[in-house]
């Protein structure tokens, strides 16, 4: 008995449907939220904008403030080391100048809602952070 043509596209697409990994949570946009400094008390208001430079990996530019006046403004690119569907992990370092080193980050983040730990030779901090858009 001869099989119908459409029973093995229509089987493969089942299965790809059912291995096919999760896909990462989307970051892209802006976020607004804090940062802390666990090794001075220091802390400030944060904003960040995330954009997808590659697969699994994101441009993120951070902006704040310092001392209630200073301000910052740098980027890191951060790519995800562990996906769990709902939730991403990422990681990535920066090289800030003479002054502030290399920081190292380590964060965890949903559709809405990113925490940052992050180390330096001379800080360890989280950022903490909330979609904005």
């Amino acid at each position: 008995m001869p099989r119908p043509r459409f029973l093995a596209p229509l089987a493969l697409s089942i299965l790809l449907a059912v291995t096919a990994p999760a896909a990462a949570v989307d970051l892209t946009g802006s976020w607004t939220g804090s940062w802390e400094s666990m090794s001075t008390g220091h802390a400030g208001p944060l904003r960040a904008t995330f954009r997808p430079c590659g697969e699994d990996r994101w441009t993120v530019d951070f902006s704040g403030r310092f001392f209630k006046l200073l301000p910052f403004k740098y980027s890191v690119t951060l790519r995800v080391v562990e996906d769990a569907g709902d939730r991403v992990t990422l990681a990535g370092t920066s090289w800030l100048g003479r002054l502030f080193g290399t920081f190292c980050y380590r964060a965890d983040a949903t559709a809405c809602r990113f925490e940052a730990r992050y180390t330096s030779k001379k800080d360890t901090g989280i950022f903490r952070l909330e979609r904005a858009d």
